[in-house]
C-alpha cells in the first residue's frame, strides 16, 4: 500500500503542529464533535490476521459501560458497531 492509498490520522491532544490561524479552529471542531457524539461507551475492535479473526470489546476508564454492564446492553452496542462496519468504506 502506498502512502497516498492510506490513511492518515491524528490522536487528541497535541495540536502544535498546525499553524496558529488553523489550531483555533481545528480545535474547535474536535470539541464540538466530542459533545455531538456524547460519552464513550465502549471499543468494539476486530483485529484481522491472514487466517483468523480476533473480536473483542474494551472498556477503558472513561467509558459509560463496564465488564458488569448487562450482557443485552453490551450486545447493542456491538450492533451498532457491525452496522457501521457495513457502511464502511
Amino acid at each position: 500500500m502506498t502512502a497516498e492509498h492510506g490513511w492518515v490520522a491524528y490522536t487528541s491532544g497535541d495540536n502544535t503542529h498546525l499553524s496558529p490561524g488553523v489550531r483555533p479552529e481545528v480545535e474547535r471542531r474536535i470539541t464540538q464533535r466530542q459533545r455531538e457524539r456524547g460519552a464513550l461507551l465502549a471499543i468494539v475492535e476486530v483485529r484481522v490476521y491472514e487466517n483468523d479473526e480476533e473480536p473483542q470489546v474494551a472498556f477503558p476508564p472513561d467509558a459509560l459501560l463496564g465488564v458488569e454492564t448487562d450482557s443485552s446492553t453490551i450486545s447493542e452496542v456491538v450492533a451498532r458497531a457491525r452496522a457501521q462496519l457495513a457502511h464502511w468504506r
